[in-house]
């Protein structure tokens, strides 16, 4: 049963558990397995997933990010990011975020702090309709729950086998 008090913190919260589960989700459906159509679809969430593009942008307080993406993904992103600092109990303490482009040629990195039920970090690279995602306990994923900044340098994968993603990310809010 939701309390009032409650309600009026769950806006702000539900954006970041939204783009989080969001991102998760879509790398989830990527991971079913064979139904033997060939195309890599299937009936699941990910069919109506159009693009990094589509995914709204978290709102929060800006933060200056530098990010590098090697491999599968070839993109550099230095300036405004975004940092959302959540006091709810059902969301990441803090959501780092740097988007660029549109369509198809938009790329979208996430970051999300462990605590509140989450006990890793997660790292997560939409890039046009890919998605790629840090394994828990892969390369150096720090990322401060307090929404002061984090550093990644990790390879994230792709659900699909493709080739993974380096990430080299630094925030700093």
């Amino acid at each position: 049963m939701c309390h009032r008090a409650d309600m009026t913190r769950r806006p702000r919260a539900s954006r970041a558990l939204t783009l989080t589960v969001a991102g998760l989700l879509l790398v989830a459906t990527g991971c079913g397995g064979d139904d033997g159509s060939g195309d890599g679809g299937g009936d699941g969430a990910s069919g109506d997933f159009s693009g990094a593009g589509d995914i709204p942008r978290l709102q929060g307080e800006a933060c200056e990010a530098q990010v590098e993406l090697t491999g599968a993904v070839e993109r550099s992103l230095d300036g405004e990011g975004v940092v959302d600092v959540s006091d709810s109990d059902v969301a990441p303490p803090a959501t780092y975020q740097i988007g660029d482009g549109e369509g198809d040629d938009a790329v979208l990195l996430t970051l999300a702090s462990a605590g509140n039920g989450f006990e890793d970090p997660s790292v997560i690279v939409l890039a046009g309709t890919d998605s790629y995602v840090v394994p828990f306990g892969e390369g150096a994923v720090e990322v401060a729950d307090d929404g002061s900044g984090a550093e990644v340098d990790a390879p994230a994968s792709n659900p699909t086998g493709e080739a993974p993603v380096q990430v080299r990310a630094t925030f700093s809010c």
